[in-house]
């Protein structure tokens, strides 16, 4: 399994509770800076003491700004921690905005399933069907392998981002990507056998999907999201840039932590390079409302619900858009937690829900590091909030 994806896989495990290593009771606090933030408040009987001390606990290990929205039915905790920006100290506010990064994958599948709801294509049909000519493999690639990441098909960002590096960022920060122009170079190399447990998570896959959209509809990705996705679910805080560098409103600076030296402000980019893959700004409120607009009907039929929730046996824990994992506290035999998370440039994000979204928790924290995991301790502290937060909702609502 390539570094990434086993990455993610892990990352998933811990996320849901379903592994946790020794030690992770006790995040790293020392030079902890002061709790700057704001905290928050929840007159819905959730425990505001205690989630806001697990918040403080990702700014204590080293995130500048850490936000988040738990909610159990109409009751709901909101809280943040640290600052926008390192420079001006401005505290953070629980509604700020922030890059969401791969969450946006569960939204731009949200619109495939839609359209497969209404007849317009079919999880299996090929690629080749609706993007003729776009990819060179012999192999048959259908729209259900890159939703689901069995496609085989190289990603792209390995080709800008080999390293990770300040240096690879700074190079690419302000250019302008095509989806197509992405595409083209990923496809130069060799497609992954099919049968090998090796195959890449892939944003490429992403990147497809978008086009075939885009295609299906006659709009841009971005006009499709904001009329099937974000206005229907009331995400009135969330937008997909793609060309704009600056983020709008009320938002947390995004930083980067490179091996030696300070953190580097990440916040400026064309989003472009990360497109129907990862380029949704958001809040953790926001979060909240479309996975629960997802879980409810408002977004798909229960039919498409089901179809995008199908686990495949090859990577049980990632669906057609979607993360699985166990629940800490499920309701009935089995029943796991459904979300995404996410992971870009100074910005980490992370959603679950139950099954029928009247549990959830969203939040996100502004530092990341070189390749897909953050400071160590920072890893720590928010595996330590994710608990504390699903512990929350036990037995409520």
């Amino acid at each position: 399994m390539n570094s990434r994806l086993r990455s993610v896989a892990a990352a998933a495990a811990l996320v849901i509770g379903l592994a946790l290593p020794p030690g992770t009771a006790a995040a790293a606090a020392s030079a902890a800076p002061a709790h700057t933030g704001t905290a928050g408040t929840a007159p819905t009987g959730l425990d505001a003491e205690a989630l806001q001390a697990a918040l403080d606990k990702l700014t204590a290990a080293g995130a500048p700004a850490a936000l988040a929205e738990v909610r159990v039915g109409d009751r709901r905790w909101s809280g943040a921690s640290g600052v926008r920006d390192v420079r001006t100290k401005q505290s953070a506010r629980p509604g700020d905005r922030y890059r969401v990064a791969s969450v946006t994958k569960s939204m731009v599948a949200t619109v495939v399933m839609q359209l497969a709801d209404e007849g317009r294509l079919k999880l299996d049909d090929p690629v080749a069907k609706h993007l003729p000519g776009v990819l060179p493999y012999k192999e048959p690639i259908t729209l259900r392998q890159l939703l689901n990441h069995t496609s085989g098909i190289p990603d792209y960002f390995d080709d800008l981002y080999a390293t990770g590096s300040l240096e690879e960022h700074q190079k690419n920060r302000f250019r302008y990507f095509a989806p197509q122009s992405l595409i083209r170079n990923a496809v130069k190399r060799p497609l992954a056998d099919p049968a090998s447990p090796d195959l890449p998570y892939s944003n490429t896959n992403y990147a497809l999907l978008g086009l075939v959209v885009e295609k299906a509809t006659g709009h841009s990705l971005g006009t499709e999201l904001t009329r099937r996705v974000f206005r229907p679910a009331g995400m009135r805080d969330t937008s997909y840039p793609t060309v704009n560098p600056f983020l709008s409103g009320p938002h947390v600076n995004g930083y980067i932590k490179p091996e030696s030296g300070p953190l580097f402000d990440a916040t400026d980019y064309t989003p472009s390079v990360w497109g129907a893959a990862a380029g949704v700004v958001s809040t953790s409120a926001d979060l909240n409302r479309f996975f629960r607009a997802l879980s409810d009907g408002t977004l798909l039929s229960p039919a498409g619900l089901a179809e995008m929730r199908k686990q495949d046996g090859k990577y049980p824990y990632y669906t057609q858009g979607l993360m699985a994992g166990g629940d800490l506290c499920p309701a009935n035999p089995g029943e796991v937690l459904w979300g995404n998370r996410g992971n870009g440039f100074g910005y980490r994000s992370m959603s679950f829900s139950s099954p029928d979204g009247r549990r959830q928790v969203s939040f996100g924290w502004t530092v990341s590091a070189p390749g897909v995991s953050g400071p160590p301790a920072v890893e720590k502290a928010w595996q330590e909030f994710l608990l504390a937060a699903l512990g929350a909702t036990c037995g409520r609502g």
